[in-house]
């Protein structure tokens, strides 16, 4: 059942997205070659429409996975679909879901869009004018270092902890728009979501930030006092601080299953469905 409330979900919600990925991949495709051509307002408008796509990508995904945790639990919709039987945990656990793909693929699809314009620009310099041969060559140096190995190998390792804070992030979502929901909140229920989320989560991240420091720690360390030199990139390498990981890692796990149980139980108890 809990795939079926997935893919229900998932197929409610898709249209929202396939334009904007669309629109992206198009963009990083054709907006290099508009590059090329060094017309200065055809460069301007390009980058203005890509700044366009790209911040309406991120709040179209913000405010769809609103709107799937509020209309689908909190409506006449959510009526019915806590009247299913289904396990409120599976509700729950299907709606972060959802949640956690949209936005994990809107992330992906950005990247992706990202690499697929830089690697036109500079990956196939033919392509363009003479004044970008320095910028490839500048890329092919920066690559030799390995210094991109290092930086794709700790984003690997933070990757598992990056994923459940997102994850944490969602599932406190899903607690403050089901606390809005229940009787314990009569009035302004959107201000008090508002200010609720916002305190709750600069309240949970900066207890966990003071139990632990930094998961990876690069070095030599770089600052603003330091060249750019392609000699620091060579010797670039990173540690991982196990203790700060470990700690960080089970304090995303624990802030998770708190609140899932916290939502599970105003879902049981307190609900008000409009």
């Amino acid at each position: 059942m809990l795939i079926k409330l997935i893919k229900h979900d998932l197929m409610a919600t898709y249209r929202e997205f396939t334009g904007l990925y669309i629109a992206l991949l198009l963009l990083s495709i054709i907006g290099p070659f508009i590059v090329s051509t060094e017309i200065e307002w055809a460069m301007f408008v390009l980058f203005l429409v890509i700044f366009g796509v790209t911040v309406a990508t991120l709040v179209v995904t913000f405010l769809t996975i609103i709107r799937l945790y509020s209309r689908r639990l909190f409506s006449n919709e959510g009526y019915l679909t806590l009247t299913l039987p289904v396990k409120t945990r599976d509700t729950i656990i299907s709606k972060v879901i959802t949640g956690f793909v949209w936005s994990s693929l809107s992330a992906l699809v950005l990247i992706f869009s990202g690499i697929i314009f830089v690697s036109f620009m500079l990956i196939v310099p033919s392509v363009f004018s003479s004044s970008f041969d320095s910028l490839s060559l500048l890329f092919n140096e920066i690559w030799k270092t390995n210094a991109m190995w290092v930086y794709m190998q700790s984003f690997l390792v933070i990757l598992p902890s990056s994923l459940l804070e997102s994850i944490y992030s969602l599932i406190l979502l899903v607690f403050v728009i089901t606390l809005i929901n229940t009787s314990f909140i009569k009035k302004y229920k959107v201000a008090i979501g508002i200010v609720t989320y916002i305190l709750l989560s600069l309240a949970l991240n900066s207890l966990l930030g003071n139990l632990h420091g930094e998961l990876l720690v690069f070095s030599p360390v770089t600052t603003l006092d330091n060249e750019f030199s392609l000699e620091l990139l060579r010797q670039l390498s990173f540690t991982v601080n196990g203790v700060n990981y470990a700690i960080n890692f089970i304090g995303y796990l624990l802030y998770i299953a708190g609140l899932g149980y916290a939502t599970w139980w105003l879902l049981e108890n307190k609900l008000e469905i409009e």
